[in-house]
């Protein structure tokens, strides 16, 4: 089949990419967690979700925690230089 449209194809076609509340993304976190590691996949298949999804996750949470360390000591640092 051949488009008839001559600008291509119709855009609202497209699939919309899906968006996650942050109360979505803790409780699924929370569960994927909380589930023995042979049940892990589980949850991310019954919620549509892929493995990098929460490693992405896991990766910024770490970062903030690096992020958090590295400013409390450089408060500690500039203590101590007054």
């Amino acid at each position: 089949m051949t488009s008839t449209n001559p600008a291509g194809p119709d855009p609202a076609a497209r699939p919309k990419r899906r968006t996650f509340s942050p109360e979505y993304k803790l409780r699924i976190v929370a569960k994927y967690d909380a589930a023995p590691r042979n049940e892990k996949g589980a949850v991310l298949r019954r919620e549509r979700l892929y493995h990098s999804h929460v490693k992405e996750l896991a990766r910024n949470k770490a970062a903030l925690e690096v992020v958090g360390r590295a400013s409390a000591l450089l408060g500690m640092i500039s203590e101590s230089a007054d």
